[in-house]
């Protein structure tokens, strides 16, 4: 156990491959569908600061969208947090789709290390990934992302 937080997860969306990935292609909303994303700040160049809500405490990492292409957004921090991620829309026929998130966090520090492995870092990042997907679902299939 590291600090680090690791996730891989999927949820299957009654909604259009090209809609879902549209509205994930602008960065900022994430702040609408990512559970512990308080806010995000546009700092321009495809660059961003995150508010999060962590186990150790309120994070303010800055994060650069590095792909942005056929329905996929990965981006990496670049501050306060190691790590990255990366969402991915694939087609499950006519007016349906798969969203995968996989991603890494982690404090940057030995101490900040040290109390996000002790706050249970990993497990809140897992709750908080399904929990993000859920909530994109909901918004996704009530059409309230336009």
């Amino acid at each position: 156990m590291s600090g680090r937080a690791t996730v891989d997860i999927s949820q299957r969306i009654m909604a259009p491959a090209g809609s879902v990935a549209s509205y994930l292609s602008d960065f900022r909303n994430a702040r609408n569908w990512m559970v512990g994303v308080e806010e995000i700040e546009d700092l321009g160049g495809d660059a961003y600061r995150l508010h999060l809500e962590s186990p150790v405490g309120r994070l303010r990492p800055e994060a650069r969208v590095v792909e942005r292409s056929g329905g996929r957004i990965r981006w990496v921090y670049t501050s306060t947090v190691e790590g990255g991620g990366t969402v991915e829309v694939r087609p499950e026929g006519e007016g349906c789709c798969t969203v995968r998130y996989t991603g890494s966090f982690a404090p940057e520090g030995a101490v900040l290390r040290r109390a996000a492995r002790l706050a249970g870092m990993e497990r809140f990042a897992r709750r908080n990934g399904e929990r993000s997907l859920v909530r994109l679902k909901a918004l996704m299939e009530a059409g309230r992302y336009r």
